[in-house]
């Protein structure tokens, strides 16, 4: 089931018994990967902004940030999306 908690050892209980499970475990983490990588960079551009003189962070600007980190966390969603439909077309 889908909203069982992830055991710590990072055993997911997978057990994917042909020559695609190599395939489908690198997909799935690309995709994580992505995911993260869409997520990290949110944090990282508002970081840079509050941490440098040179960015003017005005309300407007703010608004801007949050709607760029918005975008992100899309692309993010959408990554993990793909990760879990790869699973789930490979169980069926």
């Amino acid at each position: 089931m889908m909203d069982e908690p992830i055991r710590q050892s990072g055993d997911l209980g997978m057990k994917i018994d042909d020559d695609e499970g190599p395939k489908l475990d690198w997909a799935v983490i690309k995709s994580l990967m992505s995911a993260q990588a869409n997520t990290s960079t949110s944090l990282e551009r508002y970081l840079l902004y509050v941490t440098h003189d040179d960015f003017d962070l005005d309300r407007q600007n703010v608004e801007r940030c949050i709607s760029q980190a918005i975008d992100h966390h899309e692309r993010a969603l959408e990554d993990l999306k793909v990760a879990r439909e790869l699973v789930s077309d490979k169980n069926n």
